[in-house]
């Protein structure tokens, strides 16, 4: 054999053997709920189709006490488990077996039974996965890969963030302005189960004295986390950026407030960061390298959530506009919009243009705090209009 054909020969050798090291294991594909992971399953011998959120700011999974009792979930024994906020009493199933939307399998999987758990899904899984496989979430396709950890080779032009944590959680750094020139760094969950973008924790929140720093809050509010709710301010960040990903302006920030549990609760870590924020890339977490890998998706440049009026809006992956959250009682007489509901127009300008113009966007957000707002939404019954003033 000739040195020319040898090289090349082994140049095909190796690009074959690249291409098939980057072929998935499984591919799972996953419903995007409010900018969330959705994942279908049945558990053990039971047809129940269950709906789970992919939470990584979980170290494993978890079902409400009903749910479990229904499908013949068993618990073997007690434990206590760290939720935000506090802690709580559970009871914890070993040895089941989850069966995943394509036929893949996860066998001998122990199970947190809450004795409640937020409504919307039936349960959520955590990081049991990670730890067996990359993990990789392409929005852009609603794809959910598992890959060999010593085969997967990240895309070269993904960002690559450095992950820490004992604790099952992956934390990152980051760097939080209240007000410009005021810098906080600190450590946060890469928190696929949090619908908001960030979140400070107490401990950090009263050592940095957030809510006193310039910090403005549009709305008081709460997080609610496996049935436990904490009260937080809501507000705007000047600027948040995390490892060596594109600094993030003007981004809804939650800083959680004191009271009950949550004044003398300490994770270790300083808050989470949501999918407000995870949700505007396709990532692979690579636990055996201690790495997140993050490309920018389609939704990358969507405008970041505003308030109108009585809600929190925001556009999903879908380049919806939706109400992320209603965030004060609405007035006596008007109409109570649910989370999810698709906004169409807002004073006569439709969501795309909101989406890609940034005057409209200014237009909107200045005469919504001074003027009336007429929402055109997306009922069962076809466009309704609504007056918030």
């Amino acid at each position: 054999m000739s040195v020319q054909k040898y090289v090349l020969t082994a140049l095909l050798l190796t690009i074959q053997s690249w291409a098939f090291s980057q072929k998935p294991l499984a591919v799972i594909p996953f419903e995007e709920v409010h900018n969330s992971i959705i994942l279908k399953i049945k558990l053990n011998n039971s047809p129940r189709v269950l709906r789970l959120l992919f939470d990584t700011g979980a170290n494993g999974m978890a079902l409400g006490k009903d749910l479990a009792d229904s499908i013949g979930i068993v618990a073997n024994r007690e434990s206590t488990a760290s939720v935000v906020g506090g802690h709580q009493d559970i009871s914890i199933s070993e040895g089941n077996t989850v069966h995943f939307e394509n036929g893949f399998e996860f066998k001998n999987q122990s199970i947190a039974i809450f004795p409640k758990l937020s409504k919307g899904f039936d349960g959520l899984i955590g990081n049991i996965i990670t730890r067996h496989y990359v993990v990789q979430v392409d929005f852009n396709k609603y794809e959910l890969s598992l890959y060999d950890f010593d085969q997967y080779q990240p895309d070269k032009s993904a960002k690559v963030v450095p992950i820490s944590g004992s604790t099952g959680l992956f934390i990152i750094p980051g760097n939080l302005e209240i007000v410009q020139g005021k810098s906080y760094p600190g450590n946060f969950v890469f928190d696929t189960g949090a619908g908001y973008n960030l979140i400070c924790f107490r401990p950090f929140v009263r050592q940095n004295r957030l809510l006193v720093s310039g910090f403005k809050s549009d709305y008081h509010a709460s997080t609610i986390s496996m049935g436990m709710s904490t009260p937080t301010f809501n507000g705007k960040a000047q600027a948040f950026s995390f490892a060596n990903t594109a600094t993030l302006k003007q981004l809804p920030v939650t800083l959680m407030a004191g009271g009950g549990q949550s004044e003398n609760w300490n994770p270790g870590f300083d808050g989470s960061i949501g999918m407000g924020i995870i949700s505007r890339y396709n990532f692979a977490i690579n636990l055996k390298k201690k790495e997140i890998y993050l490309q920018a998706n389609h939704s990358h440049n969507y405008p970041q959530a505003f308030i109108v009026d009585s809600y929190l809006l925001g556009f999903n992956t879908k380049a919806e506009l939706e109400i992320q959250s209603p965030i004060k009682a609405v007035k006596e007489g008007s109409h109570d919009l649910p989370k999810g509901t698709k906004i169409i127009r807002i004073n006569g300008i439709d969501a795309k243009t909101i989406r890609t113009s940034t005057k409209a966007l200014e237009k909107i957000t200045s005469i919504a705090e001074t003027e009336a707002i007429e929402l055109t939404y997306q009922s069962a019954n076809g466009p309704q209009k609504i007056q918030l003033r």
